[in-house]
């Protein structure tokens, strides 16, 4: 890759690689961190402070507030629709089966699942909010999916995957790290966000990583199972896996061409070390294609002069 004072430019590589297996399944700025007016001074390495990465969200300032109390409560159903959930330290899983629910200041101790809506998109207007969902590790986990929700400074660790959203889903504000390392010899690729196909999805001021082994990437658009289209990607930092991010466009997927796939202003972790010295394993992005409605603008590593990220 280019040093820090050039555009580093990727050629998309449309190979699966460490692509996750099959599994069923605007714009404006988020409210966490200030974003600083000016770029950091070079110091003379390739590696920001600390303090420019708080402008993402992190453990500190997503999840349950300090200072909250919380109930104890096992599994929970929801059939009503209007449902508040709040307060409760989870031990199982939260199911939704109807619209206008609100799950808020909770932490979910994940058993079989952490938060699931349905496959089909059949109920809506789910928030989650100010809510921690921990898998304990379970690396044939995901935290939380599929259709209608938006995740509003969630903390989501310790799964397989943090998120799997399908169609109609904002996830925003959040920090979602995956910590587990495996994949692969579990039968599955390990992800920060793994998204299958689907329509309407907003990834927004979030931040977003995976630096294990087994990880296919921090966000995953797979066309596995619906065409990826109408995705927007924005103001998100990323870290680990393959690659950073697949892009929607993998050429072995049933669904190989994204449409209206747009990443907007992310940034991209460069660390300079093994094993992820380019973001990813390999690099950045991969599986992106120009044009269809596809866009790739203000991308960049995330380096004391935010080298610009470019694709050829």
């Amino acid at each position: 890759m280019p040093g820090a004072a050039e555009s580093a430019t990727v050629t998309p590589d449309s190979r699966p690689g460490n692509g996750a297996a099959p599994a069923p399944s605007e714009s404006g700025k988020g409210s966490v961190g200030t974003k600083p007016s000016t770029s950091p001074k070079p110091s003379g390495t390739a590696k920001p402070p600390a303090s420019a990465l708080d402008y993402w969200p992190s453990e500190a300032n997503t999840g349950v507030p300090k200072g909250t109390a919380l109930k104890p409560s096992g599994s929970i159903t929801v059939t009503k629709s209007g449902t508040v959930i709040e307060g409760l330290e989870v031990t199982g899983c939260i199911t939704i089966k109807t619209s206008n629910v609100t799950i808020r200041k909770t932490k979910i101790n994940a058993v079989g699942c952490g938060v699931k809506t349905d496959l089909e998109g059949t109920y809506k207007n789910v928030l989650v909010e100010d809510v921690e969902i921990d898998g304990k590790g379970d690396l044939k986990l995901w935290l939380i999916g599929w259709t209608g929700f938006t995740c509003r400074r969630c903390y989501l660790h310790g799964g397989f995957s943090g998120a799997h959203p399908r169609s109609n889903t904002v996830i925003e504000d959040s920090y979602i790290i995956t910590t587990s390392p495996g994949g692969s010899s579990e039968g599955r690729h390990l992800s920060g966000i793994g998204f299958h196909g689907g329509k309407g999805m907003v990834i927004r001021h979030n931040r977003v990583e995976c630096p294990v082994d087994g990880c296919s990437a921090a966000l995953s658009l797979y066309g596995n199972f619906e065409l990826v289209e109408d995705v927007l990607v924005e103001d998100n930092y990323f870290h680990g896996g393959s690659y950073c991010t697949y892009a929607g466009s993998v050429q072995s997927k049933p669904f190989p061409y994204a449409k209206n796939v747009r990443y907007l202003n992310n940034a991209f972790s460069k660390m300079g070390v093994e094993p992820f010295p380019k973001c990813g394993r390999h690099g950045p992005v991969t599986s992106y294609e120009h044009g269809n409605g596809n866009e790739w603008t203000g991308n960049y590593w995330f380096d004391e002069k935010k080298t610009p990220i470019t694709i050829k």
